[in-house]
C-alpha cells in the first residue's frame, strides 16, 4: 500500500492511504474472467474486442485458425448451449516492457447439445498484449485433457 505524507513549512499532513493501481497481472486475471463469461454467454461483441485482429490459434487437434473462424465457432447456436466455463490453475507471467503476458491454465467447460451435457477440458497457453490501452488475446494454443 502506498502512503502519502507531506511536510511543508513545518506542517505535517496526516498519512492517507492511496489505493494502488491494478498490476498487469491483476488486469490480465480480470480479463480472463471477462473472456470466460463471454464464451459462456456467447457474447460475440465482447469477444470481438478481446481478440486481436491478428489472433493465431493452434487447437488441440493441431488445426490453426484466426479471429474470424474463432468468432464463428463461438457464435450463438440453436443446438448447443455453453453451460459453464471455468479457469483453474491459472499462472500469469507478465512482461511490462513489452506490454505482454503469458497465461497458462486449465479451462473446464460444459456444453449442452440436444439436451445432453458434454464436459470438456483443455490446458491452454495464451499470449495477451496490451494494445491501445486494452488487453487482447493474440496467440492461443490448447491441449485437450482426458480427465
Amino acid at each position: 500500500m502506498l502512503l502519502a505524507s507531506s511536510s511543508a513549512f513545518g506542517q505535517t499532513r496526516a498519512r492517507t492511504a492511496v489505493p494502488p493501481s491494478k498490476t498487469a497481472e491483476q488486469e490480465v486475471r480480470a480479463i480472463l474472467s471477462v473472456w470466460a463469461r463471454a464464451v459462456r454467454n456467447r457474447e460475440t461483441d465482447v469477444l470481438e474486442r478481446l481478440f486481436a485482429d491478428d489472433l493465431f490459434i493452434t487447437d488441440y487437434s493441431g488445426a490453426t485458425r484466426g479471429k474470424r473462424e474463432e468468432l464463428e465457432i463461438l457464435k450463438p447456436s440453436a443446438t448447443t448451449r455453453t453451460m459453464s466455463v471455468t479457469n483453474e490453475s491459472i499462472r500469469v507471467k507478465t512482461f511490462p516492457r513489452s506490454n505482454a503476458a503469458v497465461v497458462t491454465a486449465i479451462v473446464r467447460m460444459v456444453f449442452k447439445t440436444n439436451g445432453r451435457d458434454s464436459p470438456f477440458a483443455m490446458r491452454y497457453t495464451s499470449l495477451w498484449e496490451k494494445r491501445g490501452g486494452r488487453w487482447q488475446l493474440t496467440v492461443l494454443q490448447t491441449t485437450r485433457l482426458t480427465k
